[in-house]
């Protein structure tokens, strides 16, 4: 039976119906509340939903990512509607945009356990890329420090030669509010754009740190390089000045050293791990 289906841009209206079909879809894992007004302002991609006979049944996000490849974000479906094609449909939408807009890879992520995801990628063709392990530290009884030396890089070069050396140990990926940044002088370009790279040049360590979205939840540490311990401890201190949450990491599951260091400083590994594919157009 042929579905009734519309995909479009999301506008404002919508706001209510795409944040209701998310709760109905992730009930433990929200955030399109918080990211909607970032989302609908993104100025490349798209913001998709899915109306079955006039009623929104799913969303999903198509961002352009700094090096010109494509992220393919937040598929939700309501789960009175799944299992019908919907997020067939949705990935049709991105392949669509991504010819649109002269883009040739695509990319997305799930947990390593989410057969359902997972396989719905692998039918348009995408495939594993790289397996990453999650941490987290709450900030709860964290204290700000001014003792350090870490401060923002404001010069690309020098970003360049701070980064790229990093590439090999972080599997190619620097990843923010679980989104997996391809390393790469772009990336380095962009990182220095938004404030979050720092280096303390008197131990030659260097951290990027930030936030996507929903900064007063969680900051994140995309990746870090010298003294690890001073990384952190820095990480820890400004991560309490801004008034987060807690500080998360993700770090490819090669890196056994990093699990070590991480949980050294007290933090927790995530109960999964997660998973980065790739797909072409």
């Amino acid at each position: 039976m042929t579905l009734n289906l519309t995909i479009r841009p999301v506008e404002e209206k919508d706001r209510a119906a795409v944040i209701a079909v998310e709760g109905k879809s992730m009930p433990h894992w929200r955030y399109v509340e918080q990211v909607f007004d970032q989302f609908m302002s993104h100025p490349n991609g798209e913001f998709s939903l899915a109306e079955l006979d006039g009623q929104v049944v799913a969303c999903a996000k198509f961002t352009v990512m700094p090096e010109g490849s494509a992220w393919v974000e937040t598929l939700r479906v309501d789960s009175d509607f799944q299992g019908r094609g919907i997020g067939k449909a949705l990935y049709k939408r991105f392949f669509e945009i991504a010819k649109e807009q002269n883009v040739d890879t695509l990319r997305m992520y799930t947990g390593m356990k989410n057969k359902v995801s997972r396989g719905l990628a692998e039918h348009f063709g995408f495939a594993l890329e790289a397996s990453f392990y999650g941490a987290n530290y709450s900030l709860e009884s964290a204290v700000p420090i001014d003792d350090h030396h870490f401060k923002p890089v404001t010069d690309v070069s020098q970003a360049i030669d701070l980064l790229m050396p990093l590439s090999q140990e972080w599997n190619g990926f620097m990843v923010m509010n679980r989104t997996f940044y391809r390393l790469t002088p772009e990336l380095c370009g962009y990182l220095v754009d938004h404030g979050r790279i720092f280096a303390d040049p008197t131990s030659n360590s260097v951290i990027a740190f930030g936030a996507r979205f929903m900064p007063d939840v969680s900051q994140h540490i995309g990746l870090f390089g010298g003294d690890e311990a001073a990384c952190l401890r820095f990480a820890k201190s400004e991560g309490k000045k801004r008034g987060a949450s807690s500080l998360a990491c993700l770090f490819p599951v090669s890196a056994e050293s990093t699990m070590a260091v991480l949980k050294g400083a007290g933090f927790e590994e995530t109960p999964a791990g997660f998973i980065v594919m790739k797909g072409s157009v």
